[in-house]
């Protein structure tokens, strides 16, 4: 019976020990449950908040190609003018044609009718009409190019508030997101670090002001930063993925183009030592290259009639010459003479957007301007060609051929009937004012002014048939002193404002379709953790390894380790730029990209990016090495951009101020010269102030929000 009772409460002792150990698993599993939780929360909060930033981004480069089409339209518009003023004043002016010397002789002697009268009363109607569309187009042309440019440089200086608001937007919406992903508004835990406002500035500087940044001082930072580190990659291959795979001189993913002022532009923008020496040669060429760009795009944008202006009357006598085989033996000689004729009246033109000296030069820019030219000639042409082939045949051997003579040529006989020219320029010294100025006879550019390369026929207003309507042009004593622009009067038009400032695409950018990184960081304290104890957090703090190096940081580790923790320099570096002894931090990363879904190119590959199409779109990414380094503080950023302040507001006042400044106030600054008088000065006191207004408006109002969402 003792031994019984004395057997009573064993189990309950193995209970208490397994609830124990329950109890303990339970702990753990809350615990390790809240640092997922709280991981997970913050890891989506970065995600979405630089999605979000890329995604506005894209918007912005979507913006701006929309706003460089409707530019492209425009500029095409005045073209189509100078077009139609160009090919009525050639009607208008037959008669200065029909004075042709050889025109004089009667066509019956002794008849005093010359071949001029029949001329000048066939082509009445032609006159009637030249007269009256020339009539109601010359006013037109006197004012649509100023019209048009002024809108144009209008567009560009919204490009440039609407890139600054952008930045503001960036900044308004990455604290919007962490506030939305709070689990209670009211006590708010997550927060955007120094090092996150950092990310924001830097990908706004490489993006703008990427000519300012050293690449090459970069890969010392990054060597620096690895050499004792088990890395797979070189100090240069992590550069290249940070830099969007760009080496040697780093450039702008966005160039501001404005003509006659990237000289202007600050070589040193971020004041600091990795600012480039050539800044101010760079921006020239960056200039240069985005014009020649502009140019072509508008070019090849033009209507057909703007283009190529071609019909023609013609009758063709076709080769009657048979070909003749001699049969010497074992040598076959083969001679074909090709003689045929054609007749009748031809007529080219074409319009082009170009400049007249090669655009080598930032002062060559505004020398952009539209110029037209009209030719209408009647006559002949002998189409003559001999070919002479030998053929030597031997037996066993076999048979071989040469070629001894193979040759055509046209003799075109062209007698005038019309011609004229227009040009619209933003000064009467970029004017061409002779003949060889715009070319010479029988150099067929066809594309340029008129001319069809798959079209033997049309070979534009330069053909060689045209040669005495263009010589006549010159020498005609009713159009003294010529009608390709010395009458500047009544061949030249000095409206045009001059091309528009516009933002263009990098060139490597256009290459990869990628922007540079967005990057930002989002953390917690680990005190705001709700856990049991901070040692179930896993974290020794006499633990050296994670101050030599020897533990790696990964972005998604459940079991978030600082230096911040240490007691040395790193450590404090930590604290500053995570705001925390104790942070939980995550970086995330995202780019914008380009792709269009809908076309192609004939050869079947995709187009390339560019700042003219509209299809630029946002996509999460890997964070590069470089940002987890500088994350990490490995890498000091304020060694990446010298002169930056190291606080979140002071960072974000700086960059929207430096925007305002370089891009708003060089857009107004090029729209306000090329207004007019008096529109210059009545509008310069406004446009300055609005500027101003939107300026204040972006900087103040994001820095007055930053500042209540600081911790």
């Amino acid at each position: 019976m003792n031994s019984i009772r004395s057997e009573k409460g064993q189990a309950f002792i193995f209970g208490l020990l397994f609830l124990a150990v329950v109890v303990m698993a339970l702990l753990i599993l809350y615990n390790q449950g809240q640092l997922v939780s709280n991981r997970v929360q913050l890891e989506n909060a970065a995600d979405a908040t630089v999605y979000s930033q890329a995604k506005l981004a894209a918007r912005n480069q979507n913006f701006i190609a929309y706003t460089n089409r409707a530019m492209v339209a425009n500029e095409v518009s005045i073209g189509q003018m100078v077009s139609l003023l160009s090919w009525a004043k050639h009607y208008k002016q037959v008669q200065a044609f029909t004075s042709y010397p050889l025109y004089r002789f009667p066509v019956a002697p002794p008849s005093p009718t010359t071949f001029a009268d029949i001329l000048n009363a066939t082509t009445i109607p032609y006159r009637v009409m030249g007269e009256a569309v020339s009539a109601a187009a010359k006013p037109m042309v006197e004012v649509w190019p100023t019209v048009v440019s002024y809108f144009n440089s209008t567009l560009g200086v919204f490009q440039k508030m609407f890139a600054l608001a952008t930045l503001a937007a960036q900044v308004e919406v990455g604290m919007g997101v962490v506030e939305d992903h709070e689990d209670d508004p009211d006590d708010p835990n997550m927060y955007i670090p120094v090092v996150g406002w950092y990310f924001f500035t830097q990908n706004a500087l490489l993006t703008y002001f990427g000519e300012n940044f050293s690449p090459t001082n970069l890969a010392d930072l990054v060597g620096d930063a690895t050499a004792d580190k088990d890395w797979s990659a070189d100090a240069e291959d992590l550069s290249r993925d940070f830099l969007g795979g760009q080496v040697g001189e780093l450039e702008n993913m966005i160039n501001d183009n404005s003509p006659g002022l990237s000289r202007k532009k600050s070589k040193n923008t971020s004041g600091g030592a990795n600012s480039n020496v050539n800044t101010g040669e760079q921006a020239e060429a960056n200039a240069i290259e985005a014009y020649q760009r502009y140019m072509a795009i508008v070019n090849r944008n033009r209507a057909s009639f703007t283009e190529d202006r071609h019909w023609q009357l013609w009758a063709e006598i076709p080769d009657i010459i048979p070909e003749i085989t001699l049969s010497l033996g074992i040598i076959t000689l083969t001679i074909d003479l090709d003689f045929s004729i054609g007749g009748g009246i031809k007529n080219d033109g074409g319009t082009v957007y170009m400049s007249n000296d090669p655009l080598e030069a930032d002062s060559d820019i505004a020398k952009l301007n539209w110029s037209a030219i009209d030719v209408l000639s009647f006559g002949l042409e002998f189409d003559i060609g001999l070919f002479v082939e030998i053929e030597l045949c031997l037996p066993i051997v076999g048979c071989d051929s040469w070629t001894l003579l193979d040759f055509n040529f046209v003799l075109p006989i062209g007698f005038p009937l019309a011609g004229a020219t227009h040009q619209v320029v933003s000064a009467n010294s970029h004017a061409k004012r002779v003949l060889s100025d715009w070319g010479l006879p029988f150099n067929n550019d066809t594309g340029k002014y008129g001319g069809d390369s798959e079209d033997p026929d049309n070979n534009g207003a330069f053909d060689g048939f045209h040669l005495q309507t263009l010589a006549w042009g010159q020498a005609s004593p009713s159009l003294l002193p010529g009608m390709y622009g010395l009458r500047t009067s009544q061949d030249v038009t000095d409206s045009y404002a001059g091309p528009p400032s516009f933002f263009s695409l990098g060139g490597s950018f256009q290459e990869s379709g990628k922007s540079y990184e967005f990057t930002t960081a989002l953390a917690k304290s680990l005190d705001d953790v709700q856990t049991s104890d901070n040692d179930s957090l896993g974290i020794d703090s006499n633990d050296e390894s994670w101050d030599d190096g020897s533990i790696q940081y990964t972005n998604f580790d459940v079991k978030t380790r600082s230096r911040a923790e240490g007691d040395d320099f790193a450590a404090d570096y930590q604290q500053f730029i995570w705001n925390d002894d104790r942070p939980m931090m995550t970086v995330s990363s995202a780019e914008t990209y380009f792709a269009n879904p809908m076309q192609a190119l004939s050869d079947g590959s995709a187009e390339p990016a560019s700042l003219f199409s509209p299809f630029w779109d946002a996509r999460l990414r890997e964070p590069s090495a470089i940002a987890i380094l500088i994350a990490t503080g490995e890498i000091d950023f304020e060694d990446m951009f010298e002169g930056l302040s190291n606080t979140a507001v002071g960072m974000v006042d700086w960059l929207l101020n430096a925007i305002g400044d370089r891009l708003v106030d060089t857009g107004v600054e090029y729209l306000v010269d090329q207004l007019d008088p008096p529109w210059g000065t009545l509008v310069e006191g406004p446009i300055h102030d609005g500027a101003s207004q939107v300026k204040d408006i972006a900087v103040d109002a994001v820095v007055d929000e930053l500042e209540e969402f600081l911790p």
